[in-house]
């Protein structure tokens, strides 16, 4: 029998919200709404939060901010589950792409960002919460950058580790930095993020922190849509991260598009737009940092094999033809997760791209478009 509905929410970076006007705007039109019908359908619902930089130092410094944010989402019975930490400035500026990656985290901005995340995250939960924060995979891998300062790095995520423990001493709530492996980035993979965090953080000179600390606020955020591209089996991942004895406090439930056959890479350049930056990996091994590469390289890729984009699509679409998506190994991780008999992490439905997806998946409103896709997931766990 499946086992009892887990946590599931969506991720609100979505919502072009980086103030507070704008914050509250998604609440009361969007996520209210949603929580609303989650409820009527006997599930839970908390808040796949993301408050960029600028509004984090508002609530941080303004009690007035903070108390009108807490007050909105109480009146909406919406309680925050998780937050998104990984874009750290405007996710929907006209273009993000690779400065979604800025500044990594050999920069103290990212630390301090981070640790105000959990700071003001605490003061919506109580004690004996936990609050799961994802983050990058310390930062983009660009072609002629600086060498990569795996010990700065490894001693800014001890110091946000000993920073959360602190916080749980004082507050009750454990906040765990769920960094989250993509590709062309420091950390590509799962495996290269469990190797990273036993030989640089767990087991490394992170040592005046304790062993203890560091495993109990540091985890990893597994994306199916970042391991489909590169290949990575999403089962396999969370059985060696459960082996290696890192926690996964959140898994985003994403899927990716596919062309499978020549002619569907055609099809997959109509997907090109400026805002995101869309990772492409043929099955022969050859990439491209986004689509216009894909472009200049059409043939190559319609020579390549199957071909997968990171391009968050909706989770209840895909297709027999030459371009679909991923939707079956999003299929194969919930039915297993459904079936199992471990605790599932809490599942955040993360299709950010439905603002430059225009009309190619319909034109319903978008609260509804995400209500699909979050009882396209529970279903799993309702046969």
């Amino acid at each position: 029998m499946p086992a009892t509905q887990p946590r599931l929410t969506y991720c609100s970076n979505v919502h072009p919200a980086p103030d507070l006007a704008s914050q509250l705007s998604a609440l009361r039109e969007h996520t209210a709404p949603i929580a609303q019908v989650a409820r009527q359908r006997g599930r839970e619902f908390g808040l796949g939060g993301w408050w960029p930089s600028s509004l984090v130092e508002e609530l941080s410094e303004n009690e007035a901010v903070l108390a009108q944010l807490q007050e909105a989402m109480q009146a909406a019975e919406v309680p925050l589950w998780t937050l998104n930490a990984f874009p750290l400035g405007d996710f929907h500026e006209a273009v993000v792409k690779t400065n979604v990656y800025v500044p990594d985290w050999g920069e103290q901005q990212r630390l301090l960002y981070t640790c105000r995340c959990a700071e003001v995250g605490a003061t919506f939960l109580k004690e004996g919460d936990v609050l799961p924060i994802s983050t990058l995979p310390l930062g983009h891998r660009g072609r002629g950058a600086a060498a990569v300062d795996f010990d700065q790095m490894a001693g800014n995520l001890a110091r946000v580790a000993s920073h959360f423990s602190a916080l749980e001493a004082k507050t009750g709530v454990r906040c765990v930095l769920a960094i989250e492996p993509e590709p062309d980035c420091i950390l590509e993979t799962v495996k290269q993020t469990a190797a990273f965090l036993d030989e640089s953080i767990f087991n490394g000179a992170c040592t005046m922190v304790p062993e203890h600390d560091l495993r109990r606020h540091i985890g990893v955020c597994v994306d199916l849509c970042h391991l489909a591209v590169l290949g990575e089996d999403p089962l396999k991942a969370l059985a060696d991260l459960k082996t290696h004895g890192i926690e996964v406090p959140k898994i985003q439930v994403s899927s990716c598009l596919e062309a499978r056959r020549p002619e569907g890479i055609k099809e997959l350049l109509t997907f090109a737009e400026p805002r995101y930056l869309h990772q492409t990996v043929a099955e022969n091994g050859i990439r491209s940092l986004d689509l216009d590469g894909v472009a200049s390289r059409q043939d190559e890729f319609e020579h390549a094999g199957r071909v997968r984009t990171h391009f968050h699509v909706p989770l209840d679409w895909d297709t027999d033809g030459p371009l679909g998506s991923t939707q079956q190994e999003v299929r194969r991780v919930l039915e297993a997760l459904a079936n199992g008999s471990d605790p599932v992490p809490l599942l955040e439905v993360e299709t950010y791209t439905w603002s430059v997806l225009g009309d190619k998946f319909g034109d319903a409103p978008l609260a509804e478009r995400i209500q699909r896709e979050l009882d396209w997931v529970a279903a799993f766990w309702n046969n």
